[in-house]
């Protein structure tokens, strides 16, 4: 008799782990569920398609076709219960389906908004396509736009509001644009774009409440006591993963829900990935939330190969080997790149290196980064700050200037010891880009002998 493998969630780890799926199991039966009426989309890309930078069909990874030629059933509608006795899901519409094998890659959803008038129209977040048709939809009729937050879907939700010729606000409550990554100096350059385009940026700022007239938003109060007249205020302050319906099963959850290193739950025959899942690390022996779109792919790849031995009862379940973290964007017309482990904007307790393109010159500062108020190379503003431990690279912030990009990344993944240009490095008498360029050349030459 075929296995049942049932997937919640069409996004990235749940239609990664039907490819496993298919790819080891022809006759099993899988099903996928979604509660968005769409087939598989970029996340990542909504931000290019509220700037109108891309067409929607460019969004869509996966074409309906796509689940037809896999024999993927594709159902539309919402879970309301997991029941793992009788191992089946009751559907919000009372239909029963079984499994033998079930993925829970629900994602993670935006934090609501903490303030009194949130249910107001005009409210948003951004964190699927149907908000970009609302935000495209809103925006035609405001004048004025508050965002809250100061991470990157703040940031890509302030650029879209001001593309569609709204007058833009960003408010944060610290003293810096994305303080838990950006340093300083880092913050610095993003905000002389922001403001370049025309936003504004108000620090120290919280809303205390939205006002409305006729239930729709009509200004907010900030807890300075003073008043920003408004029709839209973009609610961007972080995700949480979606635990509504594991809250009363015998499934351990902690910010996420928790999976060994083989994507497997506390429960029998449940797995979970993706940004709702908590990974366990046996080398820091500790679980991790990685809220990525890359790592949800692989994730739900791993989950995948692993529901087939379990539902076929042969073979072996494959550890799960997570990547670097490695996270891109573009942010007001300046490519941001993250790679690996980064510190809190300006605290870290490994050696920071920081490079600073002005031309030719270049600065350095240890144990944490330089600090600068603008600095430009010939295409625009550029900076770069690694983190050192133990004679390697293990993070890199990028802005501006990608050339070293994939250098980085390459030292990082590989964990290459760059002991013999440490000292070059702190010493600040040689130029950084020739002194990884040169080390990356090492290592393949001798990786070619070997």
């Amino acid at each position: 008799m075929p296995s049942q493998y049932v997937i919640i969630g069409n996004g990235a780890a749940g239609v990664s782990a039907a490819e496993a799926i298919r790819g080891q199991d022809e006759t099993g039966r899988i099903t996928i569920i979604s509660d968005e009426p769409y087939p598989l989309y970029s996340r990542p890309g909504i931000a290019y398609l509220i700037l109108d930078q891309i067409d929607e069909k460019q969004i869509f990874s996966r074409k309906p076709a796509f689940y037809e030629q896999n024999r993927f059933e594709l159902l539309y509608g919402r879970v309301s219960k997991i029941d793992p006795l009788a191992q089946r899901l009751v559907m919000s519409d009372g239909k029963l389906i079984p499994y033998d094998v079930l993925l829970l890659a629900v994602g993670a959803g935006p934090v609501p908004a903490p303030f009194p008038g949130a249910d107001l129209e005009g409210v948003v977040s951004f964190d699927t396509l149907q908000d970009v048709h609302r935000v495209k939809k809103l925006a035609r009729k405001a004048r004025q736009a508050v965002v809250v937050g100061g991470g990157i879907t703040a940031m890509e939700l302030a650029e879209g509001f001001n593309h569609h010729r709204v007058r833009t606000h960003i408010l944060q409550r610290g003293t810096r644009i994305w303080p838990r990554l950006f340093n300083q100096a880092e913050s610095d350059i993003i905000e002389q774009q922001i403001r370049h385009k025309g936003i504004q940026v108000h620090y120290r700022e919280e809303v205390a409440e939205a006002i409305g007239r006729r239930g729709k938003v009509a200004a907010v109060r900030l807890k300075s006591g003073q008043e920003m007249k408004c029709q839209l205020i973009g609610v961007a302050i972080g995700v949480r993963p979606n635990l509504a319906l594991v809250r009363e099963l015998p499934i351990e959850t902690d910010r996420g829900i928790l999976v060994d290193e083989y994507m497997q739950t506390s429960c029998a025959n449940i797995f979970a990935a993706g940004d709702v899942a908590q990974v366990y690390d046996r080398w820091t022996q500790a679980h991790h939330l990685d809220i990525l779109w890359p790592s949800a792919i692989s994730e739900g790849r791993q989950a995948g190969y692993n529901m087939v031995a379990v539902a076929r009862g042969q073979g072996q379940p494959q550890m799960y080997q997570k990547g670097s973290p490695f996270n891109a964007a573009m942010l007001f017309g300046l490519h941001v790149t993250v790679i690996g482990r980064m510190g809190e904007g300006e605290a870290e307790d490994n050696t920071e290196v920081g490079y600073l393109s002005r031309g030719s010159s270049h600065v350095w500062t240890a144990p944490f980064s330089t600090q600068f108020r603008s600095a430009y190379d010939r295409n625009g503003p550029a900076s770069l700050r690694l983190v050192i431990s133990d004679s390697r690279i293990v993070g890199a912030l990028l802005i501006g200037n990608q050339q070293l990009a994939d250098t980085i990344r390459d030292l990082v993944e590989k964990e290459v010891n760059i002991k013999p240009i440490e000292e070059h490095l702190l010493s600040g008498n040689y130029p950084l880009p020739e002194l990884l360029q040169a080390v990356a050349r090492q290592r393949e030459m001798a990786f070619s002998r070997s």
